[in-house]
């Protein structure tokens, strides 16, 4: 007994400590970065940490999901070291950068279009983090915390939910069987955007992270593949998203009078339709001053807009700085609009596919509510099983 309640007081204990020093260590970054005595690199290899430890988490819990391999207790305990030392890192990533770039603009090196973007970019990642927090965590810990110990991985089944994720997160299969037009509209929309996300943490790291470790920077080599490879996929992931907002606007237009209008989300995908095309404008807009870079083959549809746009005269110099200004803060509002559109439902659909295959998981929790209603004890759990089993046998 006295070891069981002291227990929680001294995790209780604990959790402050931890807190005070993160809280120590973030504002010395900020300090040190403001004073200019840490470099970008300081910053960016604590992004590499968070992205590292993120990744593993997930690779931890993809493996307790969708398979039986390894032990339980082991996924989620290093599963949960992980994902909190990638939090870690990222906050401090995100205040050594912050006190360094500050540094920067202080000192007269800053162009004032980046002066701009800092702020504005940090405040739509609070803003998406935090209501992606909100609405797929914070708004079901409640139900996860009353129904989990209903849950067993032994009646777990990885074969239905790898079945379910290809069909229904991957490929939406439900989604086509409902109507062609929605499935191709939600599907260019969907992986554009996932692909062009997940390809711009690999730029990021290429331009600016590279660079700052003192590697080549292969980003702005005229002519190198890494850098056309990465302008051909912005290209296919920008006109996939143009071509499914279109498709997304015309459907809206044909279910105006019918119950399926209550999927649509018109003002989110105006939003992205205006981010979509400016960035395409800016992308015309850079190729119009060089036309005659080998480079700019790799990006057709930039060049369509370099030809449009040249042909109407809003190529000068003057109408750059501002273009870029337009797509940039279109861009971060939409990143900070995220979690109040429909485009949440991304996440949280499929992780309720997915809860919805395991059929098993789903009885357990019905039986062991009905128990509880009924006011009759609950079956002993395998753990409770094996321990009366131990306590039984002759020594």
């Amino acid at each position: 007994m006295l070891s069981t309640s002291a227990s929680p007081q001294k995790t209780a204990g604990k959790q402050p400590v931890s807190f005070k020093v993160a809280a120590f260590v973030g504002t010395a970054l900020l300090v040190a970065g403001l004073a200019g005595q840490i470099s970008a690199g300081w910053g960016y290899a604590l992004f590499c940490l968070a992205a590292a430890s993120l990744g593993c988490a997930l690779i931890l819990m993809a493996i307790l999901t969708l398979s039986r391999q390894g032990k339980t207790t082991t996924l989620v305990s290093w599963g949960v070291r992980f994902a909190r030392i990638g939090v870690v890192a990222y906050v401090f990533a995100v205040c050594a950068l912050a006190g360094h770039y500050s540094h920067e603009t202080f000192i007269g090196k800053m162009e004032w279009h980046w002066v701009i973007f800092g702020p504005l970019i940090l405040f739509a990642l609070v803003c998406v983090e935090l209501g992606i927090y909100r609405k797929l965590l914070k708004a079901n810990a409640v139900s996860w915390d009353r129904y989990k110990r209903f849950f067993n991985r032994d009646d777990a089944d990885p074969l239905a939910m790898r079945k379910t994720l290809v069909e229904e997160v991957i490929v939406h299969k439900s989604l086509w069987q409902i109507s062609k037009l929605r499935w191709l509209r939600h599907t260019l929309i969907f992986w554009g955007f996932t692909v062009m996300f997940m390809l711009e943490l690999v730029a990021v790291f290429l331009r600016e992270a590279g660079p700052s470790f003192g590697w080549a920077d292969i980003w702005r080599t005229p002519g190198h593949p890494v850098r056309l490879a990465f302008d051909l996929v912005y290209d296919v992931t920008g006109a996939m998203m143009l071509l499914g907002c279109l498709l997304a606007l015309y459907w809206r237009l044909t279910v105006q009078n019918k119950p399926e209008r209550k999927f649509s989300d018109t003002p989110m995908v105006v939003f992205l339709l205006v981010v979509v095309v400016t960035g395409f404008m800016v992308e015309g807009h850079r190729m119009a001053q060089a036309p005659a870079l080998s480079e700019h083959a790799f990006s057709i549809f930039g060049q369509l807009f370099a030809s449009a746009m040249t042909a109407i005269g809003f190529t000068t110099p003057n109408t750059y700085k501002p273009l870029w200004i337009l797509h940039v803060v279109a861009s971060c509002a939409l990143i900070a609009y995220l979690p109040a559109t429909r485009l949440i439902h991304t996440c949280a659909v499929p992780l309720g596919r997915l809860m919805t295959s395991q059929k098993k998981l789903l009885a357990a929790k019905k039986l062991g509510v009905l128990k509880g209603l009924m006011g009759t004890a609950l079956p002993p759990s395998s753990d409770s099983k094996s321990n009366t089993a131990s306590r039984s046998s002759p020594p």
